[in-house]
């Protein structure tokens, strides 16, 4: 029997989300009464969401005591994806020593989504499903303090993943798909830990440079330097 969730919890999710998917965009002010209104819910469990999500660093307290969507910022990006790089080249190692077909086919499955999606120029999608294969390949994972650690950061994360989804027009469509396609090529030749390790560093690298990129298209039309 599932236990229902609270108020708080369910307030947390929907700010969460509007965070991460970028409805309430960096440095949006977050007003108790518009929030209210807007979720439908009284002002304790929304204040009890809002600071668990301060907490998180989705959300920033400034001085004057009220509440903003937490900027995005190029040091913060190269941060998270700097550890992020390191948490994820230790899932593929294990990935690769306990995979199964099972596992292959599921793979196969979001890279075919994946090609789909650059035919039709969906950016957001080819996101989405990028996250969907690197979710497979935590399910291999014994490393439950990696995983615990990923899981930590995945808000941060997903947020600065879908602004180069969501919010470059240059977007390049073919290259992530072509990166998660060569990791399950390596995964079906049964390559090395090392090996297939290698490649998703490479390839988090990459994201990296695509998102720094998109950082300063965003800086520069929202007035940044």
């Amino acid at each position: 029997m599932h236990k229902r969730k609270s108020a708080a919890d369910l307030a947390y999710e929907q700010l969460k989300d509007n965070i991460v998917e970028w409805v309430y965009p960096p440095s949006l002010p977050l007003r108790e009464e518009h929030l209210s209104n807007d979720l439908q819910i009284s002002r304790t469990p929304l204040r009890q969401a809002l600071y668990r999500l301060e907490l998180e660093g989705l959300v920033l307290k400034r001085q004057n005591g009220r509440m903003i969507v937490a900027p995005i910022t190029l040091q913060e990006a190269r941060e998270v994806f700097q550890v992020r790089e390191r948490l994820e080249s230790l899932v593929a190692r294990e990935a690769a020593e306990h995979m199964t077909k099972e596992h292959l086919y599921r793979l196969e499955d979001v890279v075919a989504l994946m090609r789909r999606a650059v035919d039709t120029k969906r950016s957001d999608e080819i996101v989405k499903h990028g996250e969907h294969f690197h979710h497979i390949l935590h399910t291999l994972s014994s490393n439950e303090t990696n995983k615990r650690f990923l899981q930590q950061l995945q808000n941060k994360i997903d947020r600065y993943r879908r602004i180069s989804g969501y919010k470059n027009p240059d977007y390049p469509l073919q290259m992530p798909v072509d990166e998660h396609e060569q990791i399950l090529q390596l995964l079906k030749e049964k390559k090395t830990g090392m090996e297939v390790e290698e490649a998703m560093r490479a390839h988090i690298r990459r994201s990296l440079v695509t998102i720094e990129e998109t950082i300063a298209q965003y800086a520069r039309r929202n007035g940044g330097p």
